[in-house]
């Protein structure tokens, strides 16, 4: 059979579950060991290890307006929606800038750790029984740390001998200190012993913007979930509670800074007012003075009326000319080009207010990304331009705006001259008075309107209050995140089986010799005459008339199977080869031989393995004369038959001395002869041959046999060995090939066998004269085992 149709017939047949258990089970300890190992672990990393707890709050982000004024001229000014995008306010909790605004709050640049045999654990600030107090440093840009060893009243740093004492000021590690005692109590402590550290706040505001996570609940809300991870679960509260605080702030100040500048706007305006309105009071006075006029007449004031309205409507539009002047200079300044502008209810124009509300809007929200992103970055490049498109469009609306309020007041202007006309009869002095009054009343008015807007910027400022509204204060898992103890002594299970399975599975994968009966059923189709356990015993003699043991049991069931191979063969004979050395085929040969005398047969084993010959010294016979002297003339048949004591009825012909050209002399014509002589005078007969897969002694003799028996030893024939063989059956080159497993082990995987093994008979053929190896000159050496060389010596030992 081709080595192709070995391997199709290999992917096509299946190996049964109990062969694989019985493969696998001899594995078993070592994975019981690596599993115990890895458990052991798990619970020296759980012991010593640091937990870890996960602190977590929940909060509401909503849209939200400061509250001002009753729908007047002025109650949007500065006052404008605030950008409540959710994926902002996650990045802007995230930023450096609010890390950093929590650590300064907190105090978190210097950390605290309490020092113990296996780990070290940081203490919570407030629980220290001491006050570390920073003086100087004299690098901020780079970090300090001091070892402190209490004693007492006295304290080491450092692990230095020179002692110190509280309240004393220290030079150290690039920074001046001072310790001093507390109230707080000791106990609680693995030691006095205390590692004080200190950190730039840069570095530890990129580390702690990085550990602080931020996810919204959902996609249908607004609500923020805060959580983060800390050794001490007092100081992970701590760290969340001022997130959300910092965050609170930092919402609050652009509505306060709103505020601020709206006050700011309405103070300059009540100057101006009030500067103006003292000039019209101290003129009217020296007009009256100078003039002595008091109490105009009725009928000259009622002729003022309309002319007072007509200037009031005038003051009006003259007011909004100033607001748009202020507008249009305010958004001509290079200063005031990243900063919001007012909301003038004044102008009644929708589009304008339209226009402010969005620029005020993108503001914001540049200012808002600059505190997570850089300015180059392609959002805040883009703000500023629909930022300076708005600017340039408000510009333009503005200028048609003081063009809507210059047409206005130059139609209020010409009804007042058609009003001045109608009084133009009124004493001058008395029109020159009331002229000066009504320029009086204008400016109170203006000045208590402004006052009123004043007060209530001032009521609304001081009522702003945060869209942030906390749904769950920060609390502790209080279970520990990590380690997790049981994804971890499930992770040891897993590492416990994985790491001996892969080794198994690669011991297994690499091994290519035969391992189970169905391995060579499935390579070839030689039949198999039998399997033969491992044998404990040092005699190779193993099959004797009271012997019951399983093995001698083995080979009386072999016994019966050659019945069935040669049916008609009156006088049997059985040659006995195998692939290579070691496979034990002078043991079955020396046993097969002892069955068959047994069963009353006259049986003869022929030591035919002439390079190497063991049946003499396996059966505990020294040795004689034998076939290489029969074959040159030296001796008789009757001399070179030997019987074999502890059998009746079996007898050996021993190999006789090594001869230099052992495959010239198996073609002698007295081989013949000694056949015949054979066949006369015994019932079976059993040839012990060389391994036909190194020498071809067994090719030559098998012409003279009626049967070939090829031993397969478990776990150590070479799986390509039995292409050997079922290259054998297949071409028919020897006679009534069938395969005896030998060596077989339960423990070794071999489908369920138990108390037996293969017999340990092994022994190297070398590559003398054929084969021998490391023996002497003739190719033959004594010691009969093959020594394995390098890391492989130390398999049997592993695997036992």
């Amino acid at each position: 059979m081709s080595g192709q149709n070995i391997e199709n017939q290999r992917t096509k047949q299946s190996v049964s579950p109990r062969e694989i258990i019985f493969r696998y089970i001899r594995y078993l300890p070592w994975i019981v060991i690596s599993l115990a190992v890895m458990l052991v672990a798990a619970y020296i990393k759980l012991r010593y290890s640091t937990p870890i707890y996960n602190v977590s709050s929940k909060l509401l982000v909503s849209s939200q307006t400061m509250q001002g004024g009753r729908g007047d001229k002025f109650d949007d000014i500065f006052m404008t929606q605030r950008s409540e995008k959710i994926n902002d306010e996650m990045e802007l909790i995230k930023s450096r800038s609010m890390a950093a605004r929590v650590i300064r709050s907190l105090g978190m640049q210097k950390s605290i750790y309490n020092i113990g045999k296996i780990r070290s654990t940081i203490v919570y600030p407030g629980d220290v029984p001491f006050n570390f107090e920073i003086l100087e440093i004299s690098d901020s840009s780079r970090g300090f740390g001091v070892q402190i060893s209490f004693q007492d009243k006295q304290f080491t740093l450092n692990e230095q001998p020179q002692k110190h004492y509280y309240n004393e000021v220290i030079a150290q590690s690039g920074a001046k200190f001072r310790i001093t005692a507390n109230n707080k109590s000791w106990q609680g402590f693995t030691s006095n012993n205390f590692i004080v550290s200190w950190s730039p706040l840069e570095r530890m505001a990129a580390g702690l913007s990085g550990s602080i996570n931020v996810n919204r609940v959902n996609d249908y809300t607004n609500m923020l979930a805060l959580s983060y991870q800390s050794e001490n679960t007092k100081l992970g509260v701590d760290v969340v509670n001022q997130y959300i605080e910092e965050y609170r702030q930092s919402s609050l100040e652009d509505k306060k800074e709103i505020a601020a500048r709206t006050l700011e706007f309405i103070n300059e305006q009540l100057k101006a007012v009030f500067d103006e309105l003292g000039g019209v009071e101290r003129n009217l006075q020296k007009y009256r003075e100078s003039k002595r006029v008091f109490n105009p007449e009725a009928q000259a004031q009622l002729s003022f009326n309309e002319l007072s309205e007509s200037n009031k409507q005038q003051a009006e539009h003259g007011i909004n000319l100033k607001i748009t002047d202020y507008l249009i200079d305010y958004l001509s300044d290079a200063k005031n080009r990243n900063r919001i502008i007012p909301t003038m209810m004044g102008i009644s124009e929708p589009a304008l207010l339209q226009q402010i509300t969005e620029f005020n809007k993108f503001q914001l929200d540049r200012e808002t990304a600059l505190k997570t992103t850089a300015p180059n970055n392609p959002r805040i490049l883009g703000l500023e331009t629909a930022i300076e498109k708005l600017r340039t469009d408000m510009i333009e609306t503005l200028r048609n705006v003081r063009q809507t309020h210059t047409l206005a007041l130059e139609e209020i202007e010409k009804k007042g001259r058609e009003a001045n006309q109608l009084i133009s009869a009124i004493p001058a002095k008395e029109k020159q008075l009331l002229e000066v009054k009504r320029q009086q009343s204008i400016l109170q008015e203006l000045y208590q309107y402004l006052l009123q807007k004043k007060l209530e910027t001032a009521i609304a400022s001081a009522s702003t209050i945060s869209n942030i509204k906390v749904v769950e204060s920060a609390m502790s898992s209080g279970v520990p995140v990590s380690p997790n103890r049981k994804s971890l002594y499930i992770l040891a299970i897993l590492v416990g089986i994985a790491i001996p399975g892969g080794i198994i599975f690669l011991i297994e994968y690499l091994n290519d010799k035969i391992k189970s009966k169905s391995e060579i059923e499935q390579l070839t189709d030689a039949p198999i005459l039998g399997e033969v356990g491992h044998a404990e015993e040092k005699n190779a003699l193993v099959v004797t008339r009271n012997n019951r043991k399983f093995l001698a049991e083995q080979f009386r069931i072999i016994r019966s199977n050659l019945q069935y191979i040669l049916p008609n063969a009156e006088k049997p004979i059985i040659m006995v080869t195998s692939s290579y050395s070691g496979e034990g085929k002078s043991f079955v040969s020396t046993n097969m031989g002892s069955v068959l005398a047994l069963s009353g047969k006259r049986t003869v084993i022929l030591e035919f393995d002439i390079r190497k010959p063991k049946i003499m010294k396996g059966l505990g016979m020294l040795e004689r004369k034998g076939i290489t002297n029969y074959i040159i003339g030296n001796v008789s048949f009757s001399e070179i038959v030997h019987p074999v004591p502890e059998v009746e009825g079996l007898y050996v012909i021993p190999c006789g001395p090594v001869p230099p050209n052992p495959a010239e002399m198996l073609l002698n014509e007295r081989i013949e002869q000694l056949f015949k002589d054979l066949r006369m005078q015994f019932d079976a007969i059993i040839i012990d041959t060389a391994p036909v897969g190194l020498v071809s002694d067994a090719l030559t003799l098998g012409r003279y046999a009626n049967a070939t028996v090829y031993i397969v030893r478990h776990n150590y024939t070479l799986k390509k060995q039995i292409q050997l063989i079922d290259d054998l059956y297949q071409n028919k080159k020897l006679p009534h090939l069938s395969i005896i497993v030998n060596d077989i082990n339960a423990r070794g995987g071999y489908g369920g066998y138990y108390g037996y093994g293969g017999y340990g008979y092994g022994y190297g053929y070398g590559y003398g004269y054929g084969y021998g190896g490391n023996g002497t000159a003739n190719g033959y050496f004594e010691n009969g085992t093959t020594k394995p060389k390098g890391w492989k010596k130390w398999l049997p030992g592993l695997k036992k």
